[in-house]
């Protein structure tokens, strides 16, 4: 896993307006249906690889008290850049692996299959105790994650977004045998009347359900619910990610 994204922060909030709606608008009712359902209480909350900060400020204005970690720097000088509600959010510069509070939470979320990152089962079995340890007895851990489907039908795809400040080239692949996929990003940003080029490689771990189920359990987790299940305006790319839901042990 890199210490996260360089590129894409530059440009992630207006990229992802380019396909409409950005992922954390398009997520919150389900999130919000998920803690209604479970009963969760409005209090504390941790948003796990928060990227430019949105889910994180969307949920304070709703009166939780939210903390948000991620790996790169970038993103939380952007999300730390917002407008947000006086003392509701703190954004920290963390890697999920070692996520650390100086409280615990209620609810823990980790969105935008940001859990498919982490490379191996053992990085994954490290977040979910580094998460367990945020959360209150009780608490719940939402997240979602790709699934299978989503890395043959979507990884698989070469992808181009164009604004008037930049154009995003992704060019991605996908090795089943390997359950590995790479997607090398180049940007060419607008500078004045030139573009300057900016490239990192993002890489994602397809982890199997059974995979995710014994590491949930192995951290400290109950498992409450799993369904796969589709986001996206394409009604052909199906169930393409899973949503999870986790209660930690007492």
């Amino acid at each position: 896993m890199s210490a996260g994204y360089s590129a894409l922060p530059i440009v992630y909030d207006r990229w992802q307006r380019t396909y409409g709606k950005d992922y954390s608008t398009l997520i919150l009712p389900r999130l919000l249906a998920t803690i209604d359902a479970f009963g969760v209480p409005t209090s504390t909350m941790l948003d796990v690889a928060c990227g430019t900060g949105s889910l994180a400020i969307m949920m304070a204005r709703r009166s939780w008290r939210v903390w948000g970690i991620d790996a790169s720097r970038r993103m939380i000088a952007a999300a730390r850049a917002k407008r947000v509600p006086a003392g509701r959010v703190r954004f920290l510069h963390q890697d999920m692996r070692e996520a650390s509070l100086d409280t615990r939470v209620k609810l823990a979320t980790s969105m935008f299959d940001s859990l498919n990152h982490l490379l191996t089962p053992g990085e994954l079995l490290k977040t979910f105790r580094a998460v367990r340890g945020c959360l209150e007895p009780g608490g719940l851990f939402v997240f979602d994650i790709n699934n299978e489907r989503c890395f043959e039908h979507l990884w698989t795809r070469n992808g181009a977004a164009h604004h008037r400040d930049f154009t995003l080239i992704l060019e991605n692949s996908y090795n089943p045998g390997l359950r590995m996929a790479r997607s090398r990003v180049t940007l060419f940003l607008r500078h004045g009347r030139h573009y300057r080029r900016h490239a990192e490689t993002v890489w994602e771990r397809c982890f199997t359900r059974r995979e995710v189920a014994r590491m949930l359990r192995r951290a400290g987790f109950r498992i409450r619910s799993c369904e796969d299940f589709s986001f996206a305006a394409d009604p052909a790319l199906g169930r393409i990610k899973s949503w999870w839901v986790a209660e930690a042990v007492a």
